[in-house]
């Protein structure tokens, strides 16, 4: 950023502007010839781009022929020049309309802004323009675009920002600024390896935002570093109308024509200038502004570059219909695999025990875990103090579940203690297949019945080699399990009971219900995506 007072060329610099994608703009003033003190509008290239070899050329090649470029609608370049890395444009100084801003409060100072650009006009007085208003301003436009095509030179980098506008009575007149500056700044150079280098890189915050701003009014599949083309300012001015309509407090009816131009401008529905301000709305003859309109033109069929977009265009929706039904399909098979995985672990928990969920019985040690399966699986519980060989009992245990008439039978074993003198054998010995027999466990099996309703394991008995037990009550004790003779035989002061097991976690929320939702939206969500594109693409969008 140059300093106040900085001499650049024949000027002094008053004060810097702001810094836009295509260099830096300053307030200078004449300090010599018959306008000297008078205020100019300065653009400063950019030091990268002025450093680049072959530039300095290039730079004075083209300002001349801007020189040459004026008319009605055109900010016309007065000055150019170098000074050592400097490259610098001048312009005449555009004062706009001066403004009070409003006090907001006791503490605050007045102060005032100047309105001069299209911009300013429709964020300060977003009604003042209407489709009369926007007519005058759009053949200004249309008819700097025509003179300046024809003498071969593309804006490239159109937008409200770049528009001067001035409101004189009730007719506005508007100005295409900074015309040619978005080629220089494109200015391509042979980098290493023979590459072509372009735009220069934009390190402020400010220029990022206004390039930003461009993208918005070129078309979506130009580049930065792509040749310029006619279409691209044709389609900047129904970017603009559509800006301006967006942010204009006028009644919607009002845009109705407008709103289709801008949409014909913006689908490349004009080869030319003249034809686009030929069907503006409200465009009676375009002879009398000096435009002559060449109707041969949209007899010739597409261009090679028309037909080149039209293909990139349809390529690039092929590949977002693509994209959004691969998405669909695989939101869609895992949303359904969630559902299935819902529907068959509902099920299956109708019918059996949770798996892998521990059942417990209040008051004792007694725990039971079943594996997943249908007819059979795994199955963990808890040695009772008579199989263990210490008399104490606690320990997990692994076993077998089976499944037969509707009860779940458990089955379980635990290695014995083992006794050298009494077996004659090492702890070694019993190593391998076969190593073992029947009678170096202790084996038992429980017998289980379930109830969903209630998602409760009941023992109905419990078997070994020697007895069977079964639960019973004695007077006000807790409930057990009694050898079934000793039950038959206690003359009623043992009553048959129920030992309950209930489920130690209460269920929670269903995970796969949940992912199965997320999924099945996010397949509604392509679905109606793709249905959206489907209906744009019949009705011709």
């Amino acid at each position: 950023m140059l300093s106040e007072g900085t001499r650049i060329g024949p000027f002094r610099i008053r004060k810097w502007i702001h810094e836009g994608g295509c260099g830096q703009s300053y307030e200078g003033e004449q300090r010599e010839g018959s306008e000297k003190g008078k205020s100019r509008y300065l653009k400063l290239l950019p030091r990268e781009l002025s450093e680049k070899e072959g530039f300095s050329e290039f730079f004075s090649q083209e300002c001349r022929a801007l020189e040459q470029l004026q008319g009605p609608g055109i900010w016309e370049l007065k000055e150019f020049g170098v000074m050592k890395w400097k490259h610098w444009l001048s312009y005449s100084w555009f004062q706009g309309e001066a403004r009070e801003l409003p006090v907001e409060n006791e503490d605050s100072s007045s102060g005032h802004i100047d309105i001069r650009t299209l911009k300013d006009w429709i964020e300060t007085s977003p009604g003042s323009i209407g489709p009369g208003e926007l007519l005058s301003i759009m053949t200004d436009l249309h008819r700097g675009l025509d003179r300046a095509h024809k003498y071969g030179v593309i804006h490239g980098n159109l937008k409200p920002s770049n528009v001067l506008a001035q409101k004189n009575e009730n007719i506005y007149q508007a100005w295409l600024s900074e015309l040619g500056l978005y080629k220089l700044f494109n200015f391509k150079t042979l980098g290493e390896g023979g590459t072509e280098v372009g735009m220069v890189s934009t390190p402020s915050m400010q220029a990022q935002e206004s390039r930003v701003e461009s993208d918005r009014f070129r078309p979506k599949e130009s580049g930065r570093d792509d040749e310029l083309e006619e279409t691209w300012d044709l389609h900047a001015l129904g970017s603009i109308v559509h800006w301006v309509i967006e942010h204009s407090t006028r009644h919607s009816d009002e845009w109705i024509d407008w709103l289709k131009w801008a949409g014909r401008s913006v689908n490349f529905g004009f080869p030319t200038a003249a034809l686009s301000m030929e069907a503006m709305p409200g465009m009676e003859d375009t002879a009398q502004y000096g435009v002559k309109v060449d109707h041969r033109v949209e007899d010739r069929g597409p261009s090679a570059e028309e037909i080149k977009r039209k293909r990139e265009l349809a390529w690039e929706k092929q590949q977002i219909t693509a994209s959004l039904k691969f998405k669909r399909g695989m939101t869609g098979l895992a949303g359904l695999a969630c559902l299935a995985s819902y529907i068959c672990s509902s099920i299956y928990l109708l019918f059996f025990p949770a798996p892998w969920t521990e059942y417990s019985l209040e008051g004792a040690l007694d725990r039971y875990q079943f594996g997943l399966g249908i007819w059979s699986g795994q199955a963990w519980g808890i040695v009772p103090g008579a199989y263990d060989d210490d008399g104490l009992g606690g320990q997990d245990v692994v076993g077998e579940w089976e499944r037969e008439n509707g009860i779940f039978v458990l089955k379980f074993r635990r290695f014995r203690k083992l006794d050298e003198e009494e077996s004659g054998k090492k702890l070694w010995q019993f190593i391998g297949k076969g190593a073992t027999s029947d009678d170096d466990y202790h084996s038992w099996q429980d017998e289980l019945s379930f109830d969903p309703s209630t998602d409760t394991l009941a023992l109905l008995k419990r078997t070994d080699v020697h007895e069977v037990y079964v639960p019973g009550k004695r007077g006000d004790e807790s409930p057990r399990l009694f050898a079934e003779i000793r039950l038959r035989r206690s003359s009623g002061k043992i009553a048959p009971a129920e030992l309950i097991f209930s489920r130690s976690d209460k269920p929670g929320p269903s995970w796969s219900l949940f992912f199965a939702l997320g999924f099945l939206l996010a397949w509604w969500l392509y679905q109606r995506q793709l249905l959206r594109l489907a209906r744009e693409e019949e009705t011709g969008k």
